[in-house]
C-alpha cells in the first residue's frame, strides 16, 4: 500500500505542479509581455519630454538677441538683459504650455551674473556648473546639451531634470552656462497612474542613474549597474529576481534614441494574487485525488499483500520446524500457483527427509549389529572353556560366578534395543568385561574404570568402549609380565565429555596409528574396531567430536574419546548433531 500510495501521490503532485507552474510561468510572461508594452509607452511619453526640453534649450541658444546680449553682459545692462529673458520665457512658456511641459530657465554668465525665470533668493547659486561634477561633461560638449539627471534645486525643494550646456562667442569663448530646468515629477506623472501600490518604476540613463522613479529618495543616484543587468536581462524583456527581500518581476524598456531605461519593479505576489482561486482548486483537485488513491491503494495492496502475508507466515512456521505445514492460499493466479508448488514441494521435502531417517535408521541399527558381531568368538570360546576347566577342577564357585557374569554381559550385548545408553551402564559392563578377561588370563593384569558423577547419566553410543577396551587386552599389555595396567576413565572436559582408555603396554609406531585409523592391513590384521568407534562417533556428534591416538613403542598406548553432553531422557537419537 505504501508503494502504490506513493506512486500516487508522485504522479499527482508531478500532473498538478507541472500544470500549475506551466500556467504561473505563461501568465508571468504574459504579464510581464504587456508590462513591457506599458514601459514602453512610458518611455515614449519621457522621450517626447526629453525632446522637449532639448527643444526650449535650441530655442534659447540659437536666439541672436540672446547671444549678442548674453556676450555683452555687465552689470550696467544686466535689468535690460533680465527684462529680455522674462519676455523669451513667457512666450516660450505659453507655446509649450498646449504640450503639459513646465519649465524654468537658469543662466550664469562667466561673470556669475545669473538669471532664473522664478523667484529666488539673492544667494540662489544659480545651478553654478564650476562646481558640480557634471561641469566637466558641458564643457567638453562644446555647447551641445547635456543631460543633468535630476539636479537637486535646493532653493525650490525640487528634483530637477536639466538640459545644460555652454554658451559661447564667435570666437569659442564660454560667457555662460544655459540651464533649461523641469520638477521631476512631470516625468513621474507620466506613469503615475500605471504604478500599483507595490511596485516601482525607475527612469535611468546610460550610466544607471536615476533620472526619475516613483520611490523619490533614490532620484538623482547611480543606483543600477547596467552592466550587470545587460548580462542578467540577456535577450529576455524580464527576469525574476528579489530585490529588498521580495520576489519580483522586473521588466525593463530600453530606447536607444534617448538614452532612457524604464525598469519596472512588480511583487511577483501581485501577480500571482488572480490565481490565488486556481491554486485552491488545484488543492482541492489533489487533495480529492489523494483521497481516491489512497481507497484504490488500500483495496488494490489488500489483495495482493494479504496472500502474500500468509504464504511469508506459512514459510516463517516452517522454518521454526513445522514440517507439516500446508500452503492452501486462493488468490490471484500467480500467488495461487506459487501456494500449490510449495505446497508440493514440502510434501516431497517430508518425504525425502521420512526416506533419509528410515535409511539412516537401518544404517545404525546395521553398524550396531555388525559391531555386536565383532565379539570375538574366541573370547566366547576361551570363556566357556575355562568355565567348564573350573567346574571339571572343581571350582564350581568360581565357574559359576564367571557363568553369571558371562550371562548378564550377554543379555546387555543381545537383548538390549536401546543405540544410546548412560555412561554409568556402559562402565559398569566394562568392569564386568574385564572381570571376565582377567579371569580368563589368570589375573595377568590389573584394570581400572572410573567416571565422575557429573557424566554418569551422559548418553553415549552402546558398545563404543569396549572395542578400545579389547584391543588394549588383546594388543597392548603383556600378559607374561603380570604387570599390565588398563585405565578406563570418564571425565568433564570443557563442556564435553572425554573418556580415556590407557595400556602401559608395548604401545605403536605413528605409521602403525596412521594404519589403525584408516583401516589398512597391518601386521596382517584389518584394526576396523577403533576405526569404527571414530566413524561412529563423527557419525553420531558431527565432524567436531572423534577420537584421538597417543603412543609410542615400549611407552603404552592411551586414546581419548570425545562426545558432546548428553543428558538421559533430554535428548533421543534422532536429535543428535550428526543424524
Amino acid at each position: 500500500m505504501t508503494i502504490l500510495l506513493c506512486i500516487n501521490v508522485v504522479i499527482i503532485l508531478l500532473l498538478s505542479a507541472g500544470t500549475f507552474s506551466f500556467y504561473k510561468k505563461s501568465l508571468v510572461s504574459e504579464i510581464a509581455a504587456a508590462r513591457s508594452d506599458v514601459l514602453r509607452q512610458v518611455s515614449e511619453r519621457v522621450h517626447q519630454f526629453k525632446t522637449n526640453i532639448h527643444t526650449l534649450s535650441n530655442l534659447y541658444y540659437t536666439d541672436t538677441r540672446f547671444q549678442q546680449m548674453a556676450s555683452a553682459l555687465d552689470e550696467e545692462n544686466a535689468d535690460i538683459f533680465f527684462e529680455y529673458m522674462d519676455g523669451l520665457t513667457d512666450q516660450f512658456q505659453v507655446s509649450f504650455h498646449q504640450v503639459n511641459v513646465d519649465f524654468y530657465t537658469v543662466f550664469l554668465s562667466s561673470s556669475e551674473i545669473g538669471y532664473c525665470s522664478v523667484p529666488v533668493s539673492e544667494d540662489y547659486d544659480y545651478m553654478n556648473p564650476k562646481i558640480k561634477i557634471w561641469y566637466n561633461d558641458i564643457y567638453q560638449a562644446s555647447g551641445e546639451i547635456v543631460d543633468v539627471a535630476s539636479y537637486r534645486d535646493r532653493e525650490l525643494g525640487i528634483n530637477a531634470y536639466s538640459a545644460a550646456r555652454t554658451v559661447r562667442n564667435a570666437s569659442g569663448e564660454i560667457i555662460g552656462y544655459l540651464m533649461i530646468n523641469a520638477d521631476e515629477r512631470q516625468l513621474y506623472q507620466m506613469y503615475a497612474d500605471v504604478i500599483s501600490s507595490d511596485s516601482n518604476i525607475y527612469v535611468v540613463n546610460n550610466e544607471g542613474q536615476i533620472v526619475s522613479s516613483s520611490r523619490d529618495t533614490i532620484i538623482g543616484f547611480s543606483y543600477f549597474n547596467m552592466k550587470n543587468l545587460d548580462g542578467m536581462f540577456g535577450e529576455e524583456d524580464y527576469i525574476i529576481t528579489r530585490i529588498s527581500g521580495r520576489t519580483v518581476v522586473f521588466t525593463r524598456y530600453s530606447d536607444g534614441e534617448s538614452g532612457f531605461t524604464v525598469f519596472e519593479e512588480l511583487p511577483l505576489s501581485e501577480i500571482l494574487y488572480p490565481i490565488a482561486h486556481v491554486r485552491r482548486m488545484v488543492l482541492i483537485l489533489v487533495l480529492l485525488a489523494l483521497a481516491v488513491g489512497t481507497a484504490l491503494a488500500w483495496i488494490f495492496s489488500g489483495r495482493i499483500a494479504a496472500p502474500l502475508q500468509k504464504l511469508c507466515a506459512d514459510v516463517r512456521r516452517v522454518e521454526e520446524g513445522n514440517l507439516d505445514q500446508s500452503f492452501a492460499i486462493q488468490s490471484f493466479t500467480e500467488i495461487n500457483d506459487l501456494s500449490s508448488g510449495m505446497d508440493r514441494m514440502m510434501i516431497h521435502i517430508r518425504e525425502l527427509i521420512e526416506n533419509v531417517r528410515t535409511k539412516e535408521e537401518e544404517k545404525r541399527r546395521i553398524e550396531l549389529n555388525w559391531l555386536q558381531a565383532q565379539i570375538n568368538p574366541h573370547f566366547m570360546y576361551n570363556t566357556l572353556f575355562s568355565i567348564k576347566c573350573s567346574v571339571d577342577m572343581g571350582y564350581s564357585k568360581e565357574a559359576g560366578h564367571m557363568l553369571t557374569v558371562f550371562i548378564q554381559m550377554l543379555r546387555e550385548i543381545l537383548s538390549s534395543t536401546d543405540e544410546m545408553v548412560p555412561i554409568r551402564t556402559q562402565m559398569e559392563f566394562i568392569r564386568k568385561y574385564v572381570e571376565l578377561q582377567r579371569f580368563r588370563y589368570d589375573n595377568s593384569f590389573d584394570a581400572l574404570v572410573e567416571y565422575d558423577e557429573q557424566v554418569a547419566d551422559c548418553l553415549i553410543p552402546k558398545m563404543l568402549i569396549q572395542p578400545l577396551v579389547e584391543n588394549a587386552i588383546i594388543h597392548g599389555v603383556k600378559m607374561e609380565d603380570k604387570n599390565g595396567m588398563i585405565t578406563v576413565i570418564a571425565h568433564r572436559r570443557d563442556g564435553d565429555v572425554c573418556i580415556r582408555i590407557e595400556d602401559n603396554g608395548v604401545g605403536m609406531t605413528e605409521e602403525r596409528i596412521r594404519d589403525i585409523m584408516s583401516s589398512r592391513v597391518s601386521a596382517g590384521r584389518v584394526h576396523l574396531g577403533v576405526r569404527n568407534v571414530y566413524e561412529r562417533i563423527r557419525l553420531y556428534f558431527g565432524e567436531d567430536y572423534g577420537l584421538s591416538i597417543n603412543s609410542a613403542p615400549g611407552e603404552g598406548t592411551q586414546i581419548t574419546l570425545l562426545i558432546p553432553v548428553l543428558e538421559e531422557g533430554a535428548v533421543s537419537v534422532r536429535d543428535t548433531p550428526g543424524l
